[in-house]
């Protein structure tokens, strides 16, 4: 027969009837028993249960049926008399009157036995929740504080990913044991994780989400662009005049405008290279780990509901100079480059004395819009 669990002589038994007699509910005696058990004796192979009851259906909380008591009868004018008292021919008003409050405070018992029902299944759930909070400390607990032994690497302990989901500061990528991992600078410190293959590290500074920007840029330098298209522009006719022109990133004009369904056609040139952006901004929002990415990539920090509300200082995509001169002209977010025009842009530029020209504009302001898409 298995002995019961006895440390400097008080057993689990007894430390339950202690703090059970002491009033405190039973589901929060368990909790705390189990915590003392973990804390001076040690730990096995846990198997979780709760000991809080919460059964799928309570039989005291079924209300009865409602069956009404009172049926009016319509009166016909002229030939029914108003009276208060009940005959074999009428009920009387103070009949009905009371049948009416009788169905009332039917209705009145069975309200106020669902508002206790549901203040009772509050308390339960509340308790439920606190065995799990417990179950999930004394997990990590154990996890953070064992040694991992990887390959001939031994890590003392496993950072704690709780302190860190607002992520911090990406370093770059490198190989461990053969495989890809991503350098993450935290408040928690240094921390290696999977590179995520399906997005990859350069989430706001690929390619991905900077095709309108390029298309902005070309349009910007090509003149012959909107002069050709002035208002209605068809992605067939647009592709077979300018598809083969190379982009500042290498593609051609063909290879962006591939996100755009075929035979489509736009109201202008600007329409289309806006669908460009919000397609590219709609990929990346539909891809594995794009939001921590964009994130960490941006600096956004977690309590920000909106891209367009970081700040720029981050944009790489942007020279520093160029990001300093916006800053002190008054647009620090990447939601206020997204408004700004490329004309304003460049004159931003000329008065602060950065080098610039009307395709640089263009491709910041645009790649600013499809990155306040992301979010």
């Amino acid at each position: 027969m298995a002995s019961e669990i006895n440390y400097d002589g008080l057993t689990v038994t007894e430390l339950y009837r202690m703090f059970t007699e002491h009033g405190i509910p039973q589901s929060d005696a368990s909790v705390l028993v189990s915590s003392w058990i973990y804390e001076n004796v040690g730990s096995a192979k846990r198997v979780f249960s709760y000991a809080e009851s919460f059964p799928a259906v309570e039989p005291g909380c079924a209300p009865p049926p409602f069956a009404r008591t009172f049926a009016h009868s319509d009166w016909v004018d002229g030939e029914d008399v108003v009276q208060a008292g009940q005959t074999p021919g009428e009920q009387g008003f103070n009949e009905r009157f009371h049948r009416i409050e009788h169905d009332l405070d039917h209705l009145g018992t069975d309200l106020a036995k669902a508002f206790s029902c549901m203040a009772a299944m509050r308390v339960s759930l509340r308790r439920l929740l606190d065995e799990i909070r417990a179950e999930i400390n004394r997990l990590h607990s154990t996890v953070h504080e064992n040694k991992v032994t990887l390959g001939p690497h031994v890590i003392e302990q496993i950072p704690n990913y709780i302190s860190t989901l607002d992520f911090g500061k990406y370093m770059g990528t490198t190989m461990f044991l053969d495989k890809k991992v991503s350098i993450w600078q935290t408040k928690a410190g240094t921390i290696v994780l999977p590179a995520v293959e399906t997005l990859g590290v350069d989430v706001v500074a690929g390619p991905k989400v900077r095709g309108a920007a390029y298309l902005e840029r070309y349009a910007a330098e090509n003149g012959d662009v909107r002069q050709r298209f002035p208002r209605e522009v068809k992605l067939t006719e647009f592709i077979r005049f300018f598809g083969d022109d190379e982009l500042a990133d290498g593609r051609t004009v063909r290879d962006v405008l591939k996100v755009l369904p075929a035979e489509t056609a736009y109201q202008s040139v600007d329409a289309m290279f806006a669908e460009v952006s919000e397609r590219e901004a709609v990929i990346v929002r539909t891809t594995v780990g794009a939001q921590s990415a964009v994130s960490a990539a941006l600096g956004i920090e977690a309590e920000l509901e909106n891209v367009a509300d970081a700040d720029i200082a981050m944009l790489a995509g942007v020279p520093t100079k160029a990001r300093a001169a916006l800053t002190r002209a008054g647009i620090s977010t990447l939601g206020k480059l997204a408004d700004a025009q490329p004309e304003q842009v460049l004159g931003i530029m000329k008065e602060a004395g950065v080098r610039a020209e009307v395709g640089d504009a263009a491709e910041w302001t645009a790649y600013a819009r499809t990155l306040s898409k992301l979010r």
